[in-house]
């Protein structure tokens, strides 16, 4: 049974992070509004996503202040029925970006936007910064079909889940991804929003597809780790999963 080294001496660490954080780029930030609706009436919300939403924030994009966005339907998981995102290299340029869209927003689509909060009354506003992913624009990798396990997890030892992933998941997500079973992947660091305090995420052309793969990257790291595979688990101990289908990307 192989067993990764995680551990390295302070000098060795102290190195590294100063060779990388003259080259590292800016950490991919991903910011998701996670919607509640009702249910009967998500075609609206889907049609006024496709029709205003996405126009407003292809501006955004189209300025330089985001990198992309998407709209998420809800396939499987907890309460959040939709979600709208995007993406970013640079938060302060994202906040400016927020802004400018929710003054368009309320000023020339007032109706629109009265008619999404009657669809979809509640939401809950996250913020992400990547760990590990794929690409650094996710919106330009990401497959139709989407899952994302969102993790409660104990604070004081967060950083300990970051090096986990990195160094035993991350690899295997990226020899799955470079095999084409996946689109691309990601896992996620809270910024803001609410308990969940780590994503991780990947995305391909169907959801059984996905299911296969997730059993699959989690049986190798089980198998390579089983010691720091269980820590993440103790680390961050409770989850909720979501199967998500990408509806509008731009």
């Amino acid at each position: 049974m192989k067993r990764i080294a995680i551990s390295t001496t302070l000098a060795t660490l102290l190195c590294a992070a100063a060779a990388a954080a003259q080259d590292a780029p800016r950490p991919t930030v991903v910011m998701g509004q996670y919607m509640r609706c009702n249910q009967g009436q998500e075609a609206r919300a889907d049609e006024i996503a496709r029709t205003v939403w996405g126009p407003v924030a292809q501006k955004q994009v189209d300025a330089g202040r985001l990198t992309g966005w998407m709209w998420l339907t809800h396939v499987q998981g907890g309460a959040w029925r939709r979600v709208f995102v995007t993406t970013g290299a640079d938060l302060d340029a994202m906040m400016d970006a927020t802004a400018q869209m929710v003054e368009e927003i309320r000023g020339k689509h007032a109706a629109a936007a009265a008619e999404l909060g009657t669809v979809c009354p509640g939401h809950d506003d996250y913020i992400w910064t990547s760990v590990a992913n794929s690409s650094s624009n996710p919106v330009t990798t990401a497959g139709p079909a989407s899952i994302a396990t969102y993790y409660v997890c104990d604070a004081s030892r967060e950083q300990r889940a970051n090096e986990i992933f990195v160094q035993l998941m991350a690899p295997l997500y990226k020899k799955h991804t470079d095999m084409g079973h996946l689109a691309g992947w990601a896992f996620y660091a809270h910024r803001s929003g609410g308990q969940f305090r780590r994503l991780e995420t990947f995305s391909g052309t169907d959801h059984r597809t996905l299911l296969k793969m997730q059993d699959a990257i989690y049986q190798e790291a089980q198998q390579l780790d089983p010691l720091a595979f269980n820590e993440f688990r103790q680390v961050c101990s409770s989850h909720t999963d979501y199967m998500w289908t990408r509806m509008i990307q731009r």
